[in-house]
């Protein structure tokens, strides 16, 4: 695996594309930190000109999100193009058979493309930590909100490159596996947000089915908030947001507790729930790990034998003449 993965660190870090990507993504980055600064300085000089009171937005929050939700959009695309060509590359290259005759094992092959993937989309948010310790600068803002931030990233950033080896590994042309990684980032993407909008147009067709009523008032059911809770895991934007909103409120960052205050009618103590980055954290790399080894076994479906006895095809039965 090391030998696969400084290869291709190695061809990919001395070109000017590497560098290239790195550069335009930082200056995103700090112009829509300057930008962001800009529109809430002047938000709340104009509150003050008018007269307005209340204390000013929390502008290393409002930073960081803005952010880190450019850094999600940045990495979706970038991640795909990285990943969807490691091994369709090789078969386009006719240099996937040459590999596959050396003493390196498939999982070997597979892990060491994912890893070099994985370590420059990494860069790219490393790189972006001096940004965002800005927002920490500016106040408003707790470790554990930044700290969360960057795993929900992380995590998606991992995803990402497995569903694009997968597809690489499965199928035969980069431009296919390419489009079908980046079909698949979409829906993660805007998947979770349309399943939400489709339950509430029906919520009104669905209202026996999600809701009971208690003492007069319609109430969801349980299984109906673990649903939606499942679904707000399912999208990085999503997730992340939710988490966010626990945190704002001071819930605790494993758990969140759903109307301790007797807001809901027949759930006095309110409703415990798991901080929405939990689930996602499950699905994503549990769904990673299954891809992954789909793509060892697409990438040499079949078992090693023993070097001294050699591969016969299916169906194979010797003979007693040959034999001899």
């Amino acid at each position: 695996m090391l030998a696969v993965t400084t290869r291709e660190l190695r061809s990919r870090m001395r070109g000017a594309r590497a560098f290239a990507v790195l550069t335009v993504y930082l200056m995103l980055l700090s112009c829509l930190v300057v930008a962001v600064y800009a529109l809430v300085t002047n938000a709340v000089a104009q509150q003050a000109e008018h007269g307005f009171g209340g204390p000013p937005p929390p502008l290393g929050r409002i930073l960081f999100y803005a952010v880190a939700v450019v850094e999600l959009l940045l990495i979706a695309p970038l991640a795909p193009a990285f990943s969807a060509g490691a091994i369709t590359g090789e078969r386009e290259r006719q240099t996937y058979d040459l590999v596959m005759t050396t003493p390196v094992r498939a999982r070997s092959f597979v892990l060491g493309k994912l890893v070099s993937n994985l370590s420059y989309v990494l860069l790219l948010l490393v790189v972006s930590v001096p940004v965002q310790v800005l927002a920490l600068l500016f106040g408003g803002l707790t470790l554990t909100e930044v700290v969360l931030g960057f795993w929900v990233l992380i995590v998606a950033t991992v995803f990402y490159a497995s569903v694009s080896l997968f597809f690489s590994a499965v199928l035969r042309s980069t431009v296919t596996a390419s489009i079908f990684s980046y079909l698949t980032v979409a829906m993660t993407l805007i998947g979770a947000l349309f399943a939400g909008m489709a339950v509430s147009v029906l919520g009104v067709a669905m209202a026996p089915v999600l809701f009971t009523t208690v003492n007069g008032e319609e109430v969801p059911r349980l299984w109906a908030i673990y649903g939606a809770l499942f679904l707000t895991a399912l999208s990085p934007l999503t997730a992340g947001g939710a988490t966010a909103a626990g945190l704002i409120a001071n819930e605790g960052a494993f758990l969140l507790r759903l109307g301790e205050g007797g807001e809901l009618p027949g759930y006095p103590n309110g409703i415990l729930l798991l901080s929405p980055w939990v689930i996602y954290t499950v699905v994503y790399l549990g769904l990673s790990a299954l891809l992954i080894l789909i793509a060892i076994r697409r990438v040499r479906p079949t078992r090693p034998r023993h070097p001294n006895r050699p591969s016969r095809p299916p169906g194979f039965v010797q003979t007693p003449v040959e034999a001899k």
